[in-house]
């Protein structure tokens, strides 16, 4: 009885972690389902302004080089829960390889992970300038942004700009950690439109590139954090949905024990009434013979 006791006990204990992570799955889903908007909106918004920026360099080549110094800071955006895989993981190896190019020209660029687990996961690894907490909803991307972009500006040259290099989850699956570097003084990889005529400015060219250089770093960032909460919830949804099976398997192997275990007991209580001595029942009369009672003559 001690045993099927234990059993039980296993079962129940399983029976609530189950029900955590399966609120802990629903809840991912759900995220998902805000980002898939948000992430939507942001992308639209981002993918218009690399549009704008390709038409004022192609009137406006020389702008870039009247901005000043650069300063080259990398950004790692991990995940501040865990249950989400080897998510940090892969952050840390991919900029692990990357870091003999990124140090190649003898400058220390400065690092800084956004999510309390993939700190964790570099500590020891490489020195940080800075760390922020991450993310664990799509509300708390703005606060997270706020933090960082106020870090951002204080790390800016007097008359220069930052060049961000931003190490992110972009898509599901192993290969999808991509290393995008954002600084407003490059030609953007995507076609844009053609116009016959340049942009009217109220600035000079190298003074609107300097006021445009905060926008578009914050639209930015935006997007790359929608998109790494995305992933991470992606992972998370994945990796409670695994968990969960197997923890299913793991109780249906325990009720099947238990039953056996029952079925064992049963079966033990039976033959111990079978082999022991039978006790008589007092409503039964007594059977009359006629041998001769003590005291009696044949």
């Amino acid at each position: 009885m001690s045993k099927g006791h234990d059993l039980a006990y296993h079962l129940r204990a399983l029976d609530d972690i189950h029900g955590v992570m399966s609120a802990m799955k629903n809840l991912a889903f759900a995220e998902t389902r805000k980002l898939a908007q948000y992430l939507e909106d942001q992308q639209r918004l981002f993918a218009g302004m690399e549009d704008l920026l390709a038409d004022f360099l192609r009137f406006y080549p020389q702008a870039p080089q009247r901005m000043g110094e650069a300063r080259t800071v990398y950004l790692l955006i991990g995940s501040e829960r865990g249950f989400c895989g080897d998510f940090n993981e892969q952050l840390r190896d991919a900029f692990a390889a990357l870091r003999p190019q990124l140090t190649g020209t003898g400058q220390q660029p400065a690092v800084i992970a956004v999510g309390r687990k993939l700190a964790e996961r570099l500590e020891g690894v490489l020195p940080l300038a800075a760390r922020f907490p991450g993310p664990n909803a799509t509300e708390e991307v703005e606060p997270v942004l706020s933090r960082l972009a106020e870090w951002l500006d204080r790390q800016r040259p007097a008359q220069g700009f930052l060049r961000l290099g931003v190490l992110h989850h972009a898509e599901d699956g192993g290969d999808g950690v991509r290393l995008s570097i954002f600084a407003p003084f490059r030609h953007p990889e995507r076609e844009a439109p053609v116009f016959a005529n340049p942009p009217l400015l109220n600035l000079a060219p190298a003074d609107f590139l300097v006021e445009f250089a905060d926008h578009y770093l914050l639209a930015a960032l935006y997007a790359v954090l929608y998109r790494s909460l995305m992933v991470e919830n992606r992972r998370r949804l994945q990796h409670m949905d695994n968990a969960t099976h197997r923890l299913e398997q793991r109780m249906e192997e325990l009720r099947r024990q238990r039953n056996q275990l029952r079925q064992e007991e049963i079966t033990n209580e039976i033959e111990v009434i079978m082999l022991g001595q039978a006790i008589p029942d007092p409503s039964t009369p007594a059977v009359e013979t006629d041998y001769p009672q003590d005291g009696e003559s044949p």
